[in-house]
């Protein structure tokens, strides 16, 4: 009995391996690595540090909102749905030295993944913390952001409920250079991003029945590189368009280990580990008296037939 209970799950294993449920978590990892991380720096050349007076050394406060909407069409690989979320997050940030800078800071999110294939939702929510430390030196940047918390899924699907549930983790290193082309001042910047999520023991119901996952672990490196053409800075009012190109690698969370019937089994979702994508953006920041307000809103498109909105905007209380 139990040599047929495998030879059935050989053949429909493909099918109970919901592509669109695995894929939907691999993209709500990265896209939440790449909302927090895009505009989690304050003295970048390319942010609108106009508003920060950096030799300063008295803290600034700060809120930040942020948020994404993606949308995978049929003609993905990976499943038709629509994944959003939005979040926030607050901070507090302090000088080490006229060109060191570091910062702290907590917040959450929430959204929701809509899966059209099985007409099932699944609630996303996170609590977040990390900090950012960045250095100036003439006219070049370093940062290094690290974010991590708890992240959260809540299935819904004729009746079933499943809770996945584990540690989400994100460190990046960003590199700018500031220099004159056509005598406007341009920045180009190249990032190096991970993110990670590891959860374990949670139960998934399908075609089968249950399907007991004992660790299902996303890594993830993107490798981001932006050009700011030109700025546009006048007084108390900051403005820079951007465009690029990232990788996505996934070099790991291809795989779902868990227990099924009568033995352990590994479901692929046989997807191809990495995608690239192009992006246009803008940032923009303005100054009223103590208050500096931030923008950020960024498209892109990646080679798997998906679209994707995401932004910032942050209040910054300067003394």
């Amino acid at each position: 009995m139990k040599n047929v209970f495998i030879f059935l799950l050989c053949i429909v294993s493909p099918l109970f391996a919901d592509t669109a449920k695995f894929a939907s978590q691999t993209d709500l990892v990265g896209d939440l690595s790449d909302a927090l991380l895009n505009g989690i720096y304050r003295y970048h050349p390319g942010y609108g540090q106009c508003c920060f007076d950096p030799c300063g050394s008295e803290p600034n406060f700060w809120l930040q909102g942020f948020g994404s909407y993606r949308n995978r069409d049929q003609k993905s690989t990976r499943g038709c749905y629509d994944e959003w979320f939005g979040g926030i997050l607050g901070g507090v940030g302090t000088s080490l030295s006229s060109n060191r800078h570091l910062n702290f800071f907590v917040g959450g999110s929430w959204g929701e993944i809509e899966i059209d294939q099985e007409s099932s939702n699944i609630d996303t929510d996170s609590i977040l913390f990390g900090m950012t430390f960045e250095q100036m030196c003439d006219s070049h940047f370093i940062g290094f952001a690290f974010a991590s918390g708890i992240l959260t899924e809540k299935r819904h699907f004729k009746g079933i409920k499943e809770e996945p549930q584990g540690i989400f983790l994100s460190p990046e290193l960003t590199y700018s250079s500031c220099f004159h082309c056509f005598c406007a001042p341009s920045v180009v910047t190249a990032t190096l991003r991970y993110a990670g999520f590891f959860s374990r023991d949670y139960q998934a119901r399908e075609i089968l029945g249950t399907l007991y996952v004992k660790e299902r672990c996303i890594q993830l490196l993107t490798l981001r590189g932006e050009l700011i053409p030109f700025l546009f800075d006048k007084r108390c009012f900051y403005l820079a368009p951007y465009l690029g190109l990232a990788g996505r690698f996934q070099v790991d969370g291809n795989e779902v280990k868990g227990h099924l019937i009568l033995d352990d089994i590994h479901l692929s979702d046989n997807l191809d580990c990495s995608i690239g994508y192009g992006f246009v953006g803008i940032r923009s920041s303005r100054q009223c008296g103590c208050l500096c307000l931030q923008l950020n809103l960024e498209g892109s498109y990646d080679t798997d037939k998906s679209g994707r909105l995401l932004g910032e905007f942050s209040v910054n209380y300067i003394y």
